[in-house]
């Protein structure tokens, strides 16, 4: 009895296999070469791309029973990959425009790459595409039109040339901020000599600066998230200082905030923000920025190791110079001085030790500068080389491409 319950369990499996079997069939993909072979099933999983659709029909072999692809058999690896496992992984030793061709010709939009293996922010640019196209959903036309013209320069002429004139603008109020600190012959700044013309100007600058942040908010399919953007606050940072110097001004009598020595003259520190607002208009400004991050991490260590550094070299010439009459080295802080000059090569001569031993630490403390002054640039290379990669990603298809 038992050997019966067995055989009836074996030929219970064999007709659940035989029919699983029968709902799906293996396909032979013939890659350059190369052959690979996977369930139909599988490759139904993605139904719009060329792999999972009936357009890869096209590429079948009658002879050899198979599909034939002259593509790159390595890519193919994390193509297919991609159909079993639903993740899309690549290696960053590959060339990231090849893989770029491969998944333009395989159909697969490129918001599947996994974030292990690209920049995050290239991965937000791609899965937010109300930044270049915010006419969707509740937010009206209008407002659309208007984030594009604010947002996106190359969606038209106007927008073009609205990026045009507040990039003028901008580089206006610098030089101004600027010019009004030079002093006449008389000793008076440029601004007290002409307080019309400069204040004139940067209300103009700042009436051009507010008209714009009002517009983006206005225009911002996200409000919220538009006023905590870091960009939004330096336009912000930019305009508030003014409002702030105009209120009081006009709005307060009390005499701690007149004259030169007014309080509210640190605000004026913040014009420098206005130099970051090219940030927005200049996509040269934002690849910086983004090679700065990148190597954050890197840069940190680096400034640690100079500190360290810096603290070991001014505790051994302080204790080598303390007991010269004529030496400045009077405390390790001091010291300090003298050896950040000295190892960022600049040596302004007002410290220098004056005992033998002190001069070769000295020495020893040039050459380590100059070897840790090369660490930067590498590290800098590197994040540089990392976005190009990455760049590289911002022009893959959004969309399926239709194969003839």
């Amino acid at each position: 009895m038992v050997v019966v319950i067995g055989m009836t369990l074996q030929s219970t499996c064999q007709s659940l296999s035989n029919s699983k079997l029968k709902d799906d069939r293996r396909i032979t993909i013939n890659v350059s070469g190369k052959k690979f072979v996977t369930w139909e099933k599988t490759l139904r999983k993605h139904p719009s791309t060329l792999l999972g659709s009936d357009r890869l029909m096209q590429f079948f072999d009658e002879t050899k029973r198979e599909f034939f692809l002259d593509r790159d058999p390595h890519m193919f690896r994390y193509i297919l990959n991609f159909y079993r496992c639903g993740k899309l992984h690549t290696s960053s030793e590959d060339c990231y425009s090849a893989f770029k061709e491969e998944l333009g010709f395989y159909g697969i939009p490129p918001e599947n790459i996994e974030s292990c293996c690209w920049e995050d922010n290239t991965k937000i640019s791609i899965r937010k595409p109300h930044r270049k196209n915010p006419c969707r959903g509740n937010i009206p036309s209008y407002r659309g039109k208007i984030w594009l013209l604010m947002e996106d320069p190359n969606s038209s002429f106007l927008g073009a040339f609205i990026q045009c004139i507040i990039g003028v603008i901008i580089c206006i109020s610098i030089l101004f901020s600027i010019l009004e600190t030079i002093r006449n012959a008389r000793g008076r700044t440029l601004q007290q000599s002409s307080p019309t013309l400069f204040t004139s100007i940067d209300s103009i600058c700042i009436g051009f600066f507010t008209l714009e942040y009002l517009l983006r908010l206005f225009a911002a399919p996200n409000r919220l998230q538009f006023i905590t953007n870091k960009l939004s606050i330096i336009d912000l940072l930019t305009i508030v200082p003014f409002y702030v110097d105009v209120i009081v001004t006009n709005f307060t009598s009390t005499d701690v905030f007149l004259g030169d020595e007014n309080p509210l003259t640190l605000l004026r520190i913040l014009r420098v923000v206005r130099m970051l607002k090219l940030s927005r208009h200049t996509r040269h400004m934002r690849v910086v920025g983004r090679m700065f991050r990148r190597a954050v991490v890197d840069l940190g260590f680096l400034f640690f190791g100079f500190f360290l550094t810096n603290l070991l070299f001014s505790t051994v010439i302080y204790y080598c110079e303390r007991g010269q009459a004529e030496g400045k080295f009077t405390s390790i802080p001091d010291t300090m001085w003298y050896t950040i000059v000295t190892m960022m090569t600049l040596g302004y001569g007002d410290m220098v030790p004056v005992t033998v031993i002190g001069k070769m630490v000295g020495s020893l403390c040039c050459l380590m500068g100059i070897m840790m002054l090369t660490l930067p640039t590498t590290m800098m290379q590197k994040s540089a080389t990392d976005g190009k990669k990455v760049g590289a990603y911002s022009n893959l298809p959004k969309t399926v491409p239709q194969i003839d």
